[in-house]
Order: structure tokens, then C-alpha cells, then sequence
């Protein structure tokens, strides 16, 4: 630091003041000032205190976290949905998802007394919440029918909502699947894309418009639904079938730019791509904590503010995150960090100056012991 020898001490001093002090307002402003949300978020399970997204559940359903089964080592999320008469779907649900491309990966595993049915167990879902109060289908739902894996895409045209079928290939109770969707949603003016990838392999994929193009965009649920389970579609599809139960693990949401999919391994026959693991006895879970299911919320509409769990909070291991006005979680960068680093930039920057400042006055001739 060069300091003008025409300053008297006392000038010296007040300038290294200064100097100090502006830095420190600069530092305070930066921290206090959060950086721009990057749209990503991550979940794994295996942080003790970890807690739960927001849950949407009806009836006695529960989301908790124990042992990973399947010999997967570690902790996963145990989803179940009781056949009790009432219960429908148990799902965990991420908002605050722009509507451009993202890359969504996740875990799941279907036991290996896992009961084939004729109807659809909706696994994971992407649902655009509208402005009316109608109920409406989800713009992509994934899910297990019968003994096989697909994937539904809804869109509107001429006021009537269309839907595709997409096939994925066969289910293997006792097997962790690791999905990969890369979407890029389209607009009323551009196509939109789909691919999906199964343990590697690309099992299906879709061009062309994948959602309502109204409403919010779409947000991302992950969990269990059974649609023919509630209460309102009668006994019949409940008829012999047991309480579903799943488990999931790894959610992991990164936005990406558009056209970004893999090159994954071509798809092995029946849409299988790596060899079975051997199932291994199902452990029963241990909750981290006792999760709050929410009040019970018309399937296919996003959940009210008002019906937010107590425990919902964003995992230890993920990214600190923030809350919007209608009460789901953004992505945050993390101001304490960067407070503590400002803070500590700071008092070096003043401790350095100090140096200097006594270091300069060691240095300088002392005037009255010359004087006579």
C-alpha cells in the first residue's frame, strides 16, 4: 500500500481508516446480497438430521427414511401407501422449477414381493398447477402397470388434452432402477424433447409438446399415487391388492441447456441394462425424525401453502435453501458462507493495514530528538 509522504501522521491514519472501513462495507454489502438460485437441487438420505421435502400425502401414508434394501448399502426414502379404503398417494414434492431443460435423476426400487396390478402406480409425476380450480392430468407421469414400466405425456390442442404412451421396458421387483430424464418443455412456438434413460440405456424418449403451456410450470413430484385408489373410484381396484410400498434415493434436479441429453449405452433387450442384484430382505425403517404428512389434497393440484409439513425443510446434504411466497423451497446460495468469508477477507485486509501503518511509523526519523 503506498501512502503519500506529504500526509502528516494523523492523515496517515485516517486514511488507512478509510481504506479499511470501504472495504468492509463493500464485503457486507456483498454478503448481504444472495447471488442469483441456480435451479438445482439434490437429495441422498443419509444425513442424520436430514429432513424431508414438503410431503403430499392423503390418508395414512408415510414417507420415511431407514436402510437402503436391495444390498444398495446406505439409506433411502421408504414410501407406503395402506390399503385401508382412504389412502391414496404418498409423495415428496420439489417446487420452484423454472420452465426451461433440466436433467432429473433418480433412484427407485420396487420390492421383490411387489404385487403386479392391472392400473397404474404413478412413481414419479411432473404437474403444472392451473389457475382454475379443475382437475387436470399430469403433463408426465411415470409409472409401473402391471409387470412393466411407462411414461404418459399430456398436452393441450384444441382445448382437449392429449396423451401419449411411451413403453420402458419391464420391471424388476428387487432391482434399484437409476433413471435419468433430460426434458426440455416446450412452448406454444418450439417443440419440446424427452429422453429417458434407464441404468444407462436409453429406454424412450418424445418430441414435440409436452405440456399444457398455461399455468405454472411444471414441478416435480417423486413417491407413490395410485389415481384408481381413491376413494371416489370404489372398492374395485383396492379388491386383493396389498399396501404399496417402494423406496427412493438419489434425487438429483440440475438445470441444463436445451438439447443437452447423454449418449448413453443403446438399450439391451426388454429394456433391461445391467445384470440383477439378488433381492435382499426388506428393512423395516427408522425414521430421522416423525415427518408431518400434510393435510389431505385433491390429487393432480399442487398442495396449499397452508399445507406444508413442519418438518418440511431442504436435507443437510443438499444446498441451503430459501422459501417462496406460496411456501415451497428455493435453491439459496448459502449467505453465511460468504459472510464468514467477507468477514475473515475483512480483518486480514485491517490487520495488514495495521502492520503497515506501525511498520511506517517505526520507520520514520524521529523530528523532536533533532531539534535544539
Amino acid at each position: 500500500m503506498h501512502i503519500p509522504k506529504s500526509l502528516s501522521p494523523a492523515g496517515h491514519r485516517v486514511r488507512l481508516l478509510t481504506v479499511c472501513t470501504t472495504a468492509l462495507l463493500a464485503l457486507g454489502v456483498t454478503a448481504a446480497s444472495p447471488a442469483a438460485a441456480d435451479d438445482s437441487v439434490s437429495y441422498t438420505f443419509e444425513s442424520p438430521s436430514q429432513k424431508l421435502p414438503f410431503m403430499a400425502i392423503n390418508g395414512a401414508g408415510r414417507v420415511l427414511v431407514g436402510p437402503a434394501p436391495g444390498g444398495k448399502g446406505g439409506h433411502a426414502a421408504r414410501v407406503n401407501i395402506p390399503n385401508d379404503g382412504r389412502s391414496f398417494k404418498s409423495e415428496l414434492v420439489i417446487k420452484g422449477l423454472d420452465a426451461g431443460s433440466h436433467r432429473f435423476g433418480f433412484a427407485n426400487y420396487l420390492p421383490g414381493d411387489w404385487q403386479p396390478r392391472d392400473f397404474d402406480t404413478i412413481v414419479t409425476q411432473w404437474f403444472s398447477t392451473q389457475d382454475d380450480t379443475s382437475r387436470i392430468k399430469p403433463v408426465m407421469a411415470l409409472s409401473v402397470h402391471g409387470g412393466d414400466w411407462r411414461l404418459k405425456v399430456h398436452w393441450m390442442s384444441g382445448g382437449e388434452i392429449q396423451e401419449k404412451i411411451i413403453p420402458l421396458g419391464a420391471a424388476r421387483p428387487g432391482h434399484w432402477n437409476q433413471w435419468t430424464f433430460d426434458i426440455t418443455w416446450s412452448t406454444p412456438s418450439t417443440p419440446g424433447s424427452i429422453t429417458v434413460t434407464r441404468d444407462g440405456a436409453t429406454v424412450g424418449s418424445h418430441q414435440g409438446a409436452n405440456n399444457y403451456h398455461r399455468g405454472q410450470p411444471p414441478h416435480f413430484r417423486i413417491g407413490a399415487y395410485r389415481p384408481g385408489w381413491r376413494p371416489e373410484k370404489g372398492p374395485e381396484h383396492r379388491a386383493g391388492s396389498s399396501d404399496a410400498v417402494l423406496y427412493i434415493d438419489d434425487i438429483a434436479i440440475t438445470s441444463t441447456a436445451a438439447g443437452s441429453a447423454p449418449a448413453p449405452r443403446p438399450t439391451a433387450s426388454g429394456g433391461a441394462a445391467s445384470p440383477t442384484r439378488t433381492p435382499a430382505a426388506t428393512p423395516s425403517p427408522t425414521a430421522t425424525g416423525s415427518p408431518s404428512a400434510s393435510p389431505s389434497t385433491k390429487a393432480g393440484t399442487a398442495p396449499s401453502s397452508g399445507a406444508r409439513a413442519a418438518a418440511a425443510a431442504a436435507p443437510a446434504s443438499a444446498t441451503p435453501r430459501a422459501t417462496a411466497s406460496d411456501g415451497s423451497s428455493l435453491p439459496s446460495t448459502g449467505s453465511a458462507g460468504v459472510i464468514g468469508i467477507g468477514l475473515a477477507s475483512a480483518a486480514a485486509l485491517a490487520g495488514g493495514a495495521f502492520f503497515l501503518m506501525r511498520r511506517h511509523n517505526g520507520t520514520r526519523p524521529n523530528r523532536g530528538a533533532h531539534r535544539r
